[in-house]
């Protein structure tokens, strides 16, 4: 009742300030131009309308710069009577759309449907760079699911692959747990129309298919609980593996996550990455300098430890198993309107997106050799060629300490592709994946130590300045400041190695007239 009474008021309200600033405009808007005089001319003799309302919101509009008025009672104005008519008329036509809108509101909550008018104004709004107000105030007190019930688990699943669907029912059944399943994107069927509604541009010429169809996938259900109003959904891909006591250990984490101060968005229930729950190890940060948007330590503590179960991690990655609760389906949705690429590392590097992982997990991924993902595609001889590189650097066991247990599955992970113009998606994109691509950079720096070369030295910092931050770029996580880092430090090797003066001769006099 009270918010119908809100609307009659922003009706009549609105209404009396389009009859007022239109009355106004006519006022002050007295120079007529030529176009308003042969309009006004072709009405009937007997109408004599002179200046009053009807000739304002017309020349409002039609002025011209140094006209004088021709009709009875028109004298010159001052340019700021003009512009005060012009901005007069303006308030006149705005407060007419919203008193249009509100009553189209109010009859969209009548019927159940929204009017043309609202419609109209809502398609309007994005145009003209305005958004409408989230609801997330209203609903930000509302429980986010009833204590004891499980909340509702959906797994997104493709048509494609009825086997994997099949198991996870089974594996979950285990423990008596009923799965929904959602049905996946496949970003090779997607026409390019829908492509364009669907992704971004960068998306559409330096993602793979299975990026974008992924990216979908998990944005679908985003806005399926933003339009329905679900409190809170485990997401679950088909390739997940729950751990024992998955029901109860989910209780146990409501109790937690409701007692936290800051509240949450969205929690992990598996991942990889940067994911200790204390410290992170030092050699763990180079997986960083790829997708950037690390979280730091809760505020006032030395550790990432938030309660007995949940943690803070620093950059994870893996969509595989997460609760997320309706605040944070909105803040998604809203941060990404298209998919921009891999959904892990987008939307877990949202800085202001309340974060937080189980400790420990409750479901891992599969990652044996059997179980291909739907974005990695299977191994090649350059992934067998090559593959010492990631032994001999320690990146193996980087990977295995982030939580793959085959390092080869994130061999075949794709980090962008590279456009083919001429073709068609989606034969349009080819993939570069994580193996070849850092084994290039182990391979530039090794040389460069070898032959004790910096100028291979330099050009492995460009190398990594060039691709990390169009990685970023991608990802939404740029930073100006780790590019002009490696930026300076590509600059400075191969300075020295072109001019064979390295830190010892730059230093020289600096340090002559110390001493």
């Amino acid at each position: 009742m009270m918010a119908r009474r809100q609307s009659s008021l922003t009706v009549v309200f609105s209404w009396i300030l389009a009859v007022f600033s239109a009355c106004l405009a006519s006022l002050l808007c007295c120079r007529g131009s030529t176009t308003a005089h042969a309009f006004l001319a072709a009405w009937p003799a007997d109408r004599t309308w002179g200046s009053t309302a009807f000739h304002g919101p017309l020349r409002a509009l039609s002025f011209g710069a140094g006209e004088t008025g021709t009709f009875a009672g028109d004298h010159v104005r001052s340019p700021l009577q003009t512009l005060l008519g012009f901005s007069s008329s303006a308030v006149a036509l705005a407060s007419a759309a919203v008193a249009a809108a509100a009553v189209g509101r109010r009859s969209a909550g009548a019927q159940g449907r929204p009017s043309r008018w609202y419609g109209c104004l809502s398609q309007l709004r994005p145009r003209l760079g305005l958004r409408r107000a989230s609801p997330a105030a209203v609903i930000e007190t509302a429980p986010v699911w009833e204590k004891g019930v499980l909340p509702p688990i959906w797994v997104v699943n493709l048509d494609q692959s009825p086997d994997r669907w099949a198991q996870s029912c089974e594996e979950f059944a285990t423990q008596s747990i009923k799965l929904v399943r959602w049905p996946a994107t496949y970003g090779k069927f997607l026409s390019e129309d829908e492509l364009k509604e669907k992704a971004t541009w960068a998306a559409r010429y330096f993602c793979t298919p299975g990026m974008v169809g992924c990216f979908c996938s998990h944005r679908g259900i985003w806005q399926e609980m933003v339009a329905k109003n679900i409190p809170c959904v485990i997401v679950l891909e088909d390739d997940v593996i729950p751990y024992e006591n998955f029901s109860e250990n989910v209780a146990t984490l409501q109790t937690e996550l409701e007692a936290l101060e800051d509240g949450w968005d969205v929690c992990l229930l598996g991942a990889i990455g940067c994911i200790n729950p204390d410290k992170e190890k030092f050699y763990m940060r180079f997986y960083e300098l790829g997708p950037g948007g690390g979280r730091p330590c809760p505020k006032g503590s030395s550790t990432r430890t938030l309660s007995d179960h949940l943690f803070v991690p620093h950059r994870p990655a893996g969509t595989h198993a997460y609760m997320i609760s309706l605040k944070g389906a909105r803040k998604l949705v809203e941060r990404f309107p298209k998919a921009r690429y891999h959904v892990d590392l987008a939307a877990w590097g949202v800085s202001h997106l309340k974060l937080v992982a189980s400790n420990p997990f409750l479901a891992t991924q599969r990652f044996d050799e059997g179980a291909e993902s739907t974005v990695a595609k299977g191994g090649s001889a350059t992934e067998r060629f090559m593959s010492w590189a990631w032994k001999a650097s320690g990146l193996t066991t980087i990977a295995r300490s982030g939580g793959l247990t085959n390092p080869s599955w994130a061999w075949r992970t794709p980090i962008f592709a590279l456009p083919v113009p001429w073709q068609k998606w989606p034969a349009r994109v080819k993939q570069v994946s994580l193996g070849p691509f850092t084994s290039v950079l182990i391979m530039l720096f090794t040389a460069g130590l070898a032959l004790r070369s910096p100028t291979w030295i330099g050009g492995g910092f460009a190398y990594l300045a060039v691709m990390s931050s169009f990685i970023r770029f991608l990802c939404g996580t740029f930073s100006v400041r780790v590019f002009v880092v490696e930026a300076m430090l590509s600059a400075f090797f191969v300075f020295w190695g072109c001019t064979g003066r390295g830190p010892a001769q730059l230093l020289q006099p600096l340090i002559s007239k110390i001493l």
